[in-house]
This record gives C-alpha cells, sequence and structure tokens, in this order.
C-alpha cells in the first residue's frame, strides 16, 4: 500500500499492472517475444512513465534468465552484427526521441512492422545473415527505444529458424542491448528517479514470468511457434498504430 501509494498508483491498478507485466513475460519466455507487445499499449495507458523507461529497465531480468536458461541455443555468429545496429538504432531513436516525441515515429515504426510481416506472408523469407541482422538490429533498436517495443524486427529474421534459437538468441541481444538502451534513455531524459520506481514494481511479474516459462516452453509445438511470431508482431504493430492514431 505504502510503495503504490509512493509511486503514485492505486494499490489496485499498481498489482494489474504486475499482471500484465507477469503474462507477457510468461509469452516472451515462451516464444522469444511478447513482453513489449502486451506491456506497451497497455501501461502507457494507465501511466506514460511506463513507456518506454520503466519497461526497458524491467525487462532485465527476464533477458538475463532466458541467456542463461538457453545459453547453448544463442546464435553466436549472428549476435556480433546485430548487436552493432542495436548500438545505431538506439542512438538514433534516443536523439529524435528527445527532439520530436513518440506519436509520428511510433506510427512510422508501426507499419514497418506491419509490412514486414505482409512480406513474410507473402512469401519474402527473412534469412539471419550478417548484412539482415544488421538492418533488424538497428530496426529494433530503434523501435524499442521510441515505442518500447524491439522484438518484431529481429523477431521476423529468425521466425524460420530453431524456435529455441529464436528465443535465446533474441534474449541475448536484448540483454546486450539494454546496456546501450537504457543509458541512452537517460541521457535523453526518459529515464528518471520515477521510470525506476516504477520498473522496480514490475520486477516481481518479470519473474514470475520467467519461472513460469519453464513450463509453457514444452506447451508450444514448434511448428507453431513461426506463426505465433508473426501473429504477436503484427500485433504490437496494430496497438502501436492505434495507440497514436485513435
Amino acid at each position: 500500500m505504502i510503495a503504490a501509494d509512493v509511486i503514485g498508483l492505486n494499490p489496485w491498478v499498481a498489482m494489474l499492472c504486475i499482471a500484465i507485466v507477469f503474462i507477457g513475460s510468461t509469452l516472451q519466455a515462451s516464444i522469444g517475444v511478447g513482453l513489449g507487445l502486451l506491456a506497451a499499449p497497455t501501461l502507457s495507458l494507465i501511466d506514460p512513465a511506463f513507456i518506454p523507461g520503466a519497461l526497458t529497465v524491467c525487462v532485465v531480468p527476464l533477458t538475463v534468465g532466458m541467456t542463461i536458461r538457453e545459453r547453448s541455443h544463442i546464435d553466436r555468429n549472428g549476435i556480433s552484427p546485430a548487436v552493432v545496429g542495436r548500438f545505431v538504432g538506439v542512438v538514433i531513436g534516443a536523439w529524435l526521441i528527445s527532439r520530436m516525441g513518440q506519436a509520428g515515429i511510433s506510427i512510422v515504426v508501426g507499419l514497418s512492422v506491419l509490412l514486414a510481416v505482409v512480406g513474410s506472408l507473402t512469401g519474402i523469407h527473412f534469412a539471419p545473415t550478417p548484412r539482415n541482422l544488421l538492418v533488424a538490429g538497428t530496426a529494433s533498436g530503434f523501435s524499442g527505444t521510441v515505442a518500447g517495443v524491439g522484438g518484431p524486427p529481429m523477431a521476423l529474421t529468425y521466425q524460420h529458424s530453431d524456435p529455441r534459437t529464436l528465443r535465446a538468441t533474441l534474449a541475448t541481444f536484448n540483454m546486450i542491448g539494454s546496456a546501450f538502451t537504457i543509458p541512452s534513455l537517460a541521457i535523453a531524459g526518459v529515464i528518471g528517479h520515477r521510470e525506476l520506481q516504477l520498473a522496480l514494481m514490475l520486477v516481481p511479474g518479470v519473474l514470475l514470468g520467467l519461472w513460469t516459462g519453464r513450463f509453457t516452453i514444452t506447451r508450444v509445438p514448434p511448428d507453431r511457434v513461426r506463426p505465433f511470431v508473426l501473429i504477436a508482431c503484427a500485433a504490437s504493430a496494430i496497438v502501436l498504430l492505434a495507440r497514436q492514431l485513435l
């Protein structure tokens, strides 16, 4: 009760936020993406301070846990170009968000992700080549910084890979990328004392989702992971667009 009062949220609203993050974390621990899809649009309606600052910070335990748990399946050759791209995307995103705000940029991000999903459904194959990973890493760093939804570009690139490789590589990519994103957002003035408080409030939901994901992974057939990934990416783009246009 006291913690919720300090953070400035009604206790029941705080519990709802934690529950949303728990569900999103469980989904991400199972298929590799999902936390940003569920949490970014809903939490931003509750308190704008959640996005992207608090959500970016609270996801760190999830990515670290997933990386450790599935470290044997990481695409080590693909991480390097993706991380380089992530750094570039984060710098560009932080610079733009400090000057232009989120609305217009988020619309561009949503349309880009939606077009990528449509392209994938029509047969375009985004293979995880060094060039594609550099581009996907840049797009992911940019979209994650400005909108709190950074998973789709990398997930689309790995959609045809082994589900374990997809989960492990995306988790590692996001874990390393946090070292760029969090300081950049702090410098841009997007992460402050309140954002850190909100992030700490959400951590229990993240940790519980990471633990629950150990059991839900076995219930997702490998041949269903790609459809789940495409649905999650498309939904995140649609929600992102709706949040800005409606």
